[in-house]
């Protein structure tokens, strides 16, 4: 809505001319993000990211009991997230997942604040390696096209992208889980310690 009142503010305002208002439509990058959106939606209401999720999202405990290291949990989540926006748009991508893991670290009683920023950094990773990956990519490709280039192909940038995005994991998951705040819900200190945060008292009317 904002972008569309200020074309039509610049366009009755004389700064730009009808054809200049309309040229963007005829971008091939600028009709393929539309429909991007319309897959995005049609996969989420379908519900398979949340399947994709709980998949992904398993407890922290393996088969005998012992806690799995929190770098490899966090690549577990990492992975899924980078695959799914290098192929469909982020933004539903990090809103569905967003829920999803601030119930699995309230359950698996792990800070949340670990995991939205790197759940942010993996959709921008899986991004960058395809020409569909983000929007800039393919309005960079429209314009490439439009000056007589011939723009990328669908895997041309994983080139750059790929190696970006291991080296991204490694750092988040290695270094990143330790700068990351270790806030947790409230409630899930009292489960952990219930003497020091309860109190009896008996009261006379």
């Amino acid at each position: 809505m904002i972008f569309g009142a200020a074309l039509v503010a610049l366009l009755f305002g004389g700064i730009i001319s009808p054809e200049e208002a309309l040229s963007g439509f005829s971008n091939k990058g600028v009709a393929t993000i539309g429909l991007l959106f319309i897959v995005s939606q049609a996969v989420e209401n379908t519900g398979v990211f949340q399947h994709i999720a709980g998949r992904f999202l398993s407890d922290r405990h393996d088969g005998h009991g012992k806690k799995r290291p929190l770098p490899l949990v966090m690549l577990k989540m990492m992975a899924p997230v980078t695959l799914l926006s290098a192929f469909l748009n982020n933004t539903p991508i990090v809103t569905i997942f967003t829920p999803v893991i601030k119930r699995w670290a309230a359950v698996q009683r792990l800070a949340v604040g670990k995991f939205l920023i790197p759940l942010s950094y993996a959709a921008i990773f899986g991004g960058v390696c395809t020409l569909i990956g983000t929007s800039t990519n393919l309005v960079v490709h429209g314009l490439m096209l439009e000056h007589g280039m011939t723009g990328f192909t669908f895997f041309e940038l994983a080139k750059v992208g790929v190696p970006i995005a291991l080296v991204g994991f490694l750092y988040l998951s290695l270094f990143g889980q330790r700068l990351l705040p270790d806030r947790r819900d409230p409630l899930s200190r009292l489960d952990e310690a219930p003497k020091k945060n309860f109190i009896e008292m008996e009261g006379t009317p």
